[in-house]
């Protein structure tokens, strides 16, 4: 598979900007970036008039930040 420019964001987002942050800091990170992929799984819910194609341009959206997170993460251990 080629490289996903989207793996280079979430890496930086998950990895390089936690990097120096303690404990409660580094929870209170992890916690917001989970909560804010929860909230876009419910797109239908915080875009209800959207049409549909938003809202599953979304998911995907979705998807593929949770492919690369796995990617990310794998790759750093």
């Amino acid at each position: 598979m080629d490289h996903d420019p989207l793996d280079d964001i979430v890496r930086e987002l998950l990895l390089e900007r936690t990097r120096d942050l303690d404990g409660p800091r580094l929870a209170a990170y992890i916690d917001g970036w989970g909560s804010l992929l929860k909230l876009l799984e419910r797109s239908e819910l915080i875009m209800p008039s959207a049409p549909p194609q938003l809202r599953e341009g979304v998911d995907m959206l979705l998807r593929r930040i949770r492919l690369a997170q796995t990617r990310v993460l794998e790759d750093d251990e």
